[in-house]
């Protein structure tokens, strides 16, 4: 497969109301670059969830990021230094922010793409009944039908996408013997998009995952998982679901492949997704700017892994090369279509 690096390759879920913090954390003079730079350092150390992922010593980081505070004279330079030493992190939901709304991130994973939308749009030309229909704005999501096979395809977890018209699909395809969802270029979006989706395809009350937050001093500290539910709604497609997934799908698509994978009528496909999972909280920095610390992650429903560490791995690992694509053949799709309509 095609291996990328992108500039700003995640889309984050923002989480709010969910922190416990003071914003702006009172450390002292605020609009001083020293104390700026403490109050970031010291927000990390106290609240971050991260480090439990991490083989990092976050004192001697202070120790080698603090020094340069005496030959900075903008906030700009403060906000390049911050930038480095948050990049020790790695994780791609931890973002400063500029007063004009400009996001700089601190590290883009690299990831390896399983599909090609050139290649999937020409599947859709080719095979599908009436095309591409679109249910949302900007191309958000939408469906074809491949004969009697629904392909769903969710681009972005869109706070405002509007599930009637999911509902309404599903009742309309009575005859439907299964359903392909794509998700394999869903960097992300918001949780509420993910469990709302994952509705549609719920009968019964379904635990999908923990979440687990920092709750003290030490970097270990953590509190009791708090279980995560994916709750039924009264429309909802009873029948086999495959579910197309790879590295870039991230975020909130990694929460709705959870929520997925606990379904008994669904099976993941493709390859495991991009493990950044940690949800974010916005606090304040000087002149305008802001920035992100991640405060909680998920556990999976058996208690055995983190996210943040494994990703969700596929049920059916579909192997992708350049090669395919520039034939024209999408492997994961091709599986797809073959496994529904054997349902």
């Amino acid at each position: 497969m095609l291996r990328i690096l992108k500039p700003a390759v995640l889309i984050l879920f923002i989480f709010s109301g969910i922190s416990c913090l003071t914003n702006p954390v009172d450390l002292g003079e605020y609009d001083d670059y020293v104390a700026q730079f403490d109050l970031v350092w010291r927000t990390f150390d106290q609240e971050y969830i991260g480090f439990i992922f991490l083989d990092l010593n976050w004192d001697a980081v202070y120790d080698q990021y603090r020094p340069e505070m005496g030959e900075i004279q903008s906030q700009q330079e403060l906000v390049e230094i911050l930038l480095d030493m948050l990049a020790l992190l790695e994780d791609a939901h931890i973002n400063i922010e500029t007063p004009d709304g400009e996001i700089m991130t601190t590290y883009v994973p690299e990831y390896e793409v399983n599909f090609d939308m050139q290649v999937i749009w020409s599947y859709i030309d080719s095979l599908s009944t009436g095309g591409f229909t679109f249910w949302d704005a900007d191309s958000v999501w939408g469906y074809a039908m491949f004969d009697s096979i629904p392909y769903v395809m969710v681009r972005f977890m869109d706070p405002n996408l509007n599930f009637a018209h999911l509902s309404n699909f599903i009742v309309n395809i009575p005859d439907a013997p299964a359903m392909i969802i794509d998700v394999r270029m869903n960097g992300g979006g918001v949780t509420t998009a993910s469990e709302n989706l994952a509705k549609r395809f719920c009968s019964e009350r379904c635990l999908a995952y923990y979440w687990v937050n920092r709750n003290g001093p030490e970097h270990d500290d953590l509190s009791e998982p708090d279980p995560c539910y994916t709750n039924p709604v009264t429309v909802y497609f009873d029948r086999p679901v495959i579910v197309l997934i790879g590295e870039r799908s991230a975020s909130a698509t990694e929460h709705f492949a959870l929520r997925a994978d606990a379904l008994p009528q669904i099976i993941l496909a493709g390859d495991t997704t991009m493990r950044e999972v940690n949800a974010p909280s916005l606090l304040d920095l000087a002149g305008g700017f802001s920035y992100t610390v991640t405060l909680w992650t998920i556990m999976s429903a058996d208690s055995s892994a983190w996210i943040q560490e494994t990703g969700i791995a596929p049920d059916v690992y579909i192997e992708v090369t350049m090669e395919d694509f520039n034939q024209g053949v999408d492997p994961v799709l091709e599986y797809a279509l073959e496994w529904a309509a054997s349902q």
